[in-house]
């Protein structure tokens, strides 16, 4: 048990650091946003057209959260709203031509942070890192459908 401690604590270390680290680089370009602000521009720019529903559920989080920050970013005319041409009621979010060149400055910075992150490990241990991780987290996400599934039966 001592060792799994260990690990969740280097675990959540390297997560605050990680954070600290995409703020300090990110915030100067985000003037009046937030890191989560950045992180979600990203996002938009990997799956564009996606609808503020789609973007709660990749990013675990509130819907309302979403819809406020994406209101951001809208005013700050960095994303398009489009209603969905096969449900009217949704809207898809592209980013706009300022948006682009936002996301692409983030992502060479966020890419020098992995690089630091990275420095000293092989590509094989890279490869092996993301998917130890990519189960850590599916191990997290199955524990958690599971005892909703308990909860709903009772």
């Amino acid at each position: 048990m001592e060792q799994n401690q260990d690990l969740l604590d280097q675990l959540q270390q390297l997560t605050a650091e990680l954070r600290g680290q995409f703020f300090q680089q990110l915030g100067p370009e985000l003037p009046g946003l937030t890191a989560m602000h950045g992180r979600l521009l990203l996002m938009i720019a990997r799956t564009a057209g996606a609808t503020a529903q789609q973007l709660s559920e990749l990013l675990r989080r509130d819907k309302a959260q979403i819809t406020r920050l994406l209101n951001d970013l809208q005013q700050a005319a960095y994303i398009q709203r489009q209603p969905d041409p096969i449900d009217g009621r949704r809207q898809l979010l592209l980013l706009s031509e300022q948006g682009q060149q936002l996301a692409a400055r983030l992502t060479i910075k966020k890419r020098h942070i992995a690089s630091k992150m990275l420095t000293g490990l092989t590509k094989d241990q890279q490869q092996q890192m993301t998917g130890l991780l990519a189960q850590m987290y599916q191990n997290l996400i199955g524990a958690e459908v599971q005892t909703k599934n308990r909860q709903q039966e009772h």
